[in-house]
């Protein structure tokens, strides 16, 4: 879990932990949402039209946080964890565009290979 996230979650705690199950309550009534609909249409869509964002469904945050972490160069079994994926390959299948490439396209590799290769060349 992101520490800001982990933060927000302890902060929300002392507002709704006696409160029942319910981790997050509608900041206009103090109750427990009633759905999914009802958060799009009270806080979701005006958030975005704040932002002056295009409306994207929840959902589609998650498309947009994994392809932003790989993009940024994060671990893929961290982002596959972090999604909540079974295993690995289904986060490089479905998020493989967003890995970036090393444009050396292997000379790394190659050169470590080529200095273990001298070493062993120099010790003989």
């Amino acid at each position: 879990m992101l520490p800001p996230v982990e933060q927000a979650l302890i902060s929300q705690k002392q507002h709704t932990l006696l409160q029942g199950s319910k981790i997050f309550f509608n900041p206009l009534t103090g109750k427990p949402w009633t759905g999914n609909q009802q958060i799009r249409k009270s806080l979701w869509i005006p958030l975005l039209k704040r932002a002056n964002m295009i409306y994207r469904n929840p959902y589609q945050i998650r498309h947009i946080f994994a392809s932003m972490m790989l993009s940024a160069g994060e671990n893929i079994v961290w982002v596959s964890q972090q999604m909540g994926h079974s295993n690995v390959l289904i986060t490089a299948r479905t998020y493989a565009r967003w890995i970036p490439s090393n444009e050396q396209k292997g000379s790394k590799a190659l050169n470590m290979f080529g200095q273990h290769l001298a070493s062993i060349k120099n010790k003989s």
